[in-house]
């Protein structure tokens, strides 16, 4: 009888043994040969303390700050076409950010349109796609694995706009020359008489250079509209769903809404300052 009840304890003890090392083998990580561990810690909470701002006192005060010169929104169809690295059979996402390099204002409009300019945009878009290829096929079933391509869609446009505020510009004024006048100028001829007019060795001048802030333009929202037509896809007559192609050709409508905007000197009348935090 005892050794039957060895023998069944020690059945039970090689049965979880080997269960447990099932179980750590499914955590076990075959480049490292480390079981992964997660180890967490509550933090304190700690108190703020309320601190009055300090700030200027009541009254008339002068500041710098962006205004609004114009906003608008504009629609800019492109045509793309974009070769992939690896023959793909579907595109399971593409990712899309808009970036502009150049955005540049040509206040002044030279066909009888007062209160309009000129807007000069230049960007890209960057793409993100990721697609599925193709490895290995046993008839009906494929398999492979999942590839990511970036490409930059470069774009650009020129657009009116209205303003809502005049810029604020100041011209340069005309160079002004100033000459003196002299008789003391003498000829060859020590018998003739001084030579009256400019005194040539003389002059004055005086110009005026004004600095003005230069208008910039920043994005509000930009929206992307898109068809992809997968170009020359290939497929085989027992499989006639799968195809794999290389080229995409997009058709985009990129949504832009900016505001040009000029650093501008605006005056403000402070009020009375409150302790915010006694409120």
């Amino acid at each position: 009888m005892f050794l039957i009840l060895l023998s069944v304890d020690k059945k039970e003890d090689n049965f979880m043994n080997n269960n447990d090392f099932e179980d750590s083998a499914c955590c076990i990580s075959p480049e490292h040969n480390i079981c992964s561990s997660v180890t967490t810690s509550n933090e304190p909470l700690t108190e703020q303390i309320c601190v009055p701002p300090a700030v200027i006192s009541a009254g008339p005060v002068f500041v710098k700050i962006p205004v609004v010169l114009a906003e608008s929104n504009i629609t800019i169809p492109v045509h793309a076409t974009i070769t992939l690295d690896q023959p793909a059979i579907e595109i399971k996402r593409i990712r899309k950010n808009v970036f502009l390099t150049e955005a540049r204002l040509v206040p002044f409009s030279q066909d009888n349109r007062p209160g309009t300019g000129i807007v000069f945009i230049e960007g890209f878009v960057r793409k993100n796609i990721e697609f599925a290829t193709q490895t290995c096929q046993n008839g009906v079933n494929i398999c492979g694995d999942i590839r990511q391509c970036t490409v930059q869609v470069p774009f650009s446009v020129t657009t009116r706009v209205r303003f809502f505020r005049q810029p604020v510009f100041t011209e340069n004024t005309t160079p002004s020359e100033m000459e003196f006048f002299t008789d003391k100028l003498k000829s060859c001829d020590i018998c003739a008489d001084n030579v009256i007019g400019r005194n040539p060795c003389d002059q004055s001048f005086f110009v005026t250079e004004f600095f003005n802030e230069k208008p910039f333009v920043e994005l509000v929202k930009a929206d992307i509209a898109e068809l992809d037509i997968h170009k020359n896809p290939t497929s085989t007559c027992h499989n006639p769903t799968e195809q794999t192609f290389t080229q995409i050709t997009e058709k985009l409508a990129i949504n832009l809404t900016f505001k040009v905007l000029q650093n501008q000197q605006v005056e403000l009348t402070a009020i009375a300052a409150t302790n915010p935090c006694t409120a």
